[in-house]
């Protein structure tokens, strides 16, 4: 399959992300590597995919979008399935080059999925409810076996959901969408950012900044909400606004909601000339992960790179 261009922007960008990130806190290369690695993959494999889905069904109409209802909300999930197994089979050696502790419980799943033991569609769906009974039903026994299936399942449907939501995005832009999750797949974001300024007037805009946006943990998508809101448990209150930072990071921070004592890490988009990969960034980011854990607040998103033992 040949290579699109915008992946190899993509890739580009990733790069060019790692080289910052490292240049200023060279002991995250750890984390850093590996998962640019694996953003560049998906990457890949969004590209591809964009060009071999097959049409979204018509359930995922959205017609219940304007109550709060996501778009993929409860509809089932079988039209991504050849492609999530193709993004599951290619992401597998990616994962196990980088991530050497679980070769052993891939190789299991692996197996499990060549003899149809894994039914991605419905895991995927799983997933996105919040719920992993059939997760824990399909997977074996053993916990590491069940960490990897989590982890494989997310990689390859956020893969599968970053080719699917572009065709949705029409549609989650003709209403106003001032909920804390995705208007596409229901997830919580990963991260936040603040965009150049505009000049038009906008009831999203304070105090000279830019909007405020949510990224999607899973399908990539962006969408902007009020600069106080808390994703989590959506309240909006501004004098109770609270954030951490470093002094040798200009732009970069973690939001923090005193209601429900979870954070959000956010950067600041508008002193910067080309739009970075969102994944990456949070990756790079996760000193600030740290500090807001020691403080006894919660990532709104676990992810394998802010999640300390």
């Amino acid at each position: 399959m040949p290579t699109d261009p915008l992946a190899g922007e993509v890739e580009k960008e990733i790069q060019r992300l790692v080289s910052v990130i490292l240049g200023k806190r060279p002991q995250l290369e750890g984390l850093v590597k590996p998962f640019s690695a694996l953003f560049i993959e998906i990457a890949r494999l969004t590209d591809g995919l964009k060009h071999g889905l097959d049409g979204v069904p018509r359930e995922a109409a959205g017609k219940r979008i304007s109550e709060g209802v996501p778009i993929l909300s409860g509809i089932s999930l079988s039209f991504i399935r050849p492609a999530l197994d193709h993004a599951f089979t290619a992401l597998v050696p990616v994962v196990k080059t980088w991530f050497p502790a679980i070769v052993p419980a891939l190789d299991r799943l692996e197996s499990r999925q060549r003899h149809g033991g894994l039914d991605l569609s419905l895991l995927a769906e799983d997933y996105l409810g919040g719920g992993l009974k059939r997760l824990e039903e399909m997977a074996p026994a053993s916990e590491a076996d069940r960490q990897g299936l989590s982890f494989m399942v997310q990689l390859a449907l956020s893969a599968v959901l970053q080719a699917v939501a572009p065709r949705l995005a029409a549609q989650a832009g003709e209403i106003y969408w001032s909920r804390g999750y995705c208007p596409i797949c229901g997830s919580l974001p990963l991260i936040s950012y603040l965009s150049k300024p505009q000049t038009a007037p906008s009831e999203f805009l304070v105090g000279g900044g830019g909007q405020r946006y949510l990224h999607c943990a899973v399908c990539g998508h962006d969408w902007h909400v009020r600069r106080h809101l808390c994703a989590a448990c959506e309240t909006d209150d501004s004098d109770q606004h609270l954030y951490f930072n470093v002094a040798d990071a200009v732009g970069e921070r973690v939001d923090i909601c005193p209601h429900c004592a979870h954070y959000l890490p956010c950067i600041d988009l508008r002193e910067t000339d080309a739009f970075p990969h969102l994944e990456t960034v949070a990756v790079g980011l996760a000193h600030l992960d740290m500090l807001a854990q020691e403080k006894g607040f919660h990532p709104m998103v676990r992810t394998p790179w802010n999640t300390f033992e």
